[in-house]
């Protein structure tokens, strides 16, 4: 492997600057994440074209369309979400809150939180984020939480469900070449620090509910049939094992059968162009991500930044803690330590870079790649929520911060302690 050390360099403080840019909002991340991935490309020696993974094809042409299934995903969400709001679903739910908890308001914040952990455990966190999003979010709101508290609830709550998601387990087994016992084992406690941080967050928050907006209740008749559209995508993916986008379509042809639909199928279509019209900001993000996320991966980045991170990387357990805790912003961003991002293809150089047992490295990385879950303003999740929440992500990210941090340190504790 050759040294390309100073340019590696350069590329990694372009890198921090086109970051710091995109925070501090001078440049719109949808241009400069694209821009940034090709240059690097460029600077590391990936053809432009004729090539397996040249710019134009595997960058470009792949990179654009490679998160369609998300896309998918996120525009079923949107039509499950109006089709919900059409139907009044959502003020049957609001009823049936403020009714059974009008006297125990700061009950509704404990049942979403464990809502939240249920769905996220069993979906796939973009869908359970979006599900969890349009039926409570609203709910948070109307009882006093504002909308950087409710998504930071919600983002602390599904973080712990897919600590318990089985996908995840397999997911990260394959990626890191570890046993699923092993993963199982540390994402179950790196749950129990979760839970921790979310009882603590609601603790400090629910000072914010009050009764200001939900003193007058209407009695109203709740057509139970219709409110069971909201559980059949969980119960079709528990019991049939379909994925998430099988299960909304079937919860929304089973919805608009109950609502009396005498078309079905053209409602079906309003709902799908309705749907696409609200999601156009994502899709351009998402594909603006995927440009990036595939420039990053390529062969060449890798071989680039490899020579770099194998100096950088710790080879004391007090090194490992203070490296991970210091340079955890770097699995943001689709950065070297993102498993979703450029650590997907550098993850086995990192943990075979150091004489340091490589279980503490898989562990700290496992760890990182949960705080990116919560934090990560280019994680497909993230970019849902806080567009369909129109929410700003530097917000949440400053309201998060604190509890995302927390778990990180204390699971690479656990990591030195436990493995060392």
């Amino acid at each position: 492997m050759e040294n390309y050390e100073p340019l590696a360099i350069l590329v990694f403080i372009v890198f921090l600057v086109t970051v710091g840019l995109i925070i501090t909002k001078k440049v719109e991340f949808v241009r400069a994440l694209p821009a940034f991935g090709i240059i690097t490309a460029i600077l590391a020696g990936v053809p432009i074209s004729g090539s397996e993974n040249s710019i134009a094809d595997f960058v470009i042409v792949q990179g654009a369309t490679s998160l369609s299934e998300i896309m998918f995903i996120y525009i079923l969400a949107m039509m499950f979400a109006c089709f919900l709001l059409d139907c009044g679903v959502d003020k049957i739910i609001d009823y049936l809150f403020m009714h059974y908890c009008i006297n125990n308001l700061k009950s509704i914040v404990w049942i979403v939180s464990l809502i939240a952990i249920l769905l996220s455990s069993v979906i796939a966190n973009l869908g359970a984020v979006i599900l969890v999003a349009i039926i409570f979010v609203p709910i948070l709101l109307k009882i006093g939480f504002n909308k950087q508290s409710a998504v930071a609830l919600i983002l602390l709550s599904t973080s712990i469900g897919s600590c318990l998601n089985p996908g995840y387990h397999l997911l990260y087994t394959k990626l890191l070449l570890w046993d699923i016992e092993q993963v199982k084992n540390y994402y179950y406690i790196m749950a129990t620090f979760g839970i921790i941080a979310l009882i603590t967050f609601i603790g400090i928050n629910i000072k914010y509910v009050n009764r200001q907006n939900c003193n007058t209740v209407e009695k109203m008749k709740v057509n139970w049939p219709l409110l069971l559209v909201i559980i059949i995508p969980v119960v079709i993916m528990m019991i049939f094992n379909l994925n998430i986008e099988c299960a909304i379509i079937l919860a929304l042809s089973y919805g608009l059968l109950v609502n009396g639909s005498k078309n079905p199928f053209m409602d079906m279509l309003e709902l799908l162009k309705l749907a696409i019209a609200q999601s156009i900001n994502v899709i351009i993000l998402l594909a603006s991500v995927g440009i990036f996320m595939h420039a990053v991966k390529t062969p060449e980045v890798i071989n680039l930044m490899a020579p770099l991170l194998l100096k950088l990387m710790p080879n004391t357990p007090i090194q490992c803690l203070l490296f991970f805790t210091v340079l955890s912003p770097l699995v943001l961003y689709k950065g070297p330590f993102n498993l979703q991002g450029m650590g997907a293809g550098l993850s086995s150089v990192i943990i075979a870079s150091t004489s340091m047992n490589p279980m503490v490295l898989a562990m700290a990385l496992l760890s990182l790649n949960n705080l990116r879950k919560m934090m990560d303003p280019l994680d497909t999740q993230n970019i849902a929520l806080m567009q369909y929440v129109e929410v700003d992500t530097n917000l949440v990210i400053k309201k998060i911060l604190p509890y995302a941090l927390g778990i990180n340190y204390f699971m690479l504790f656990y990591a030195l302690v436990a493995v060392i």
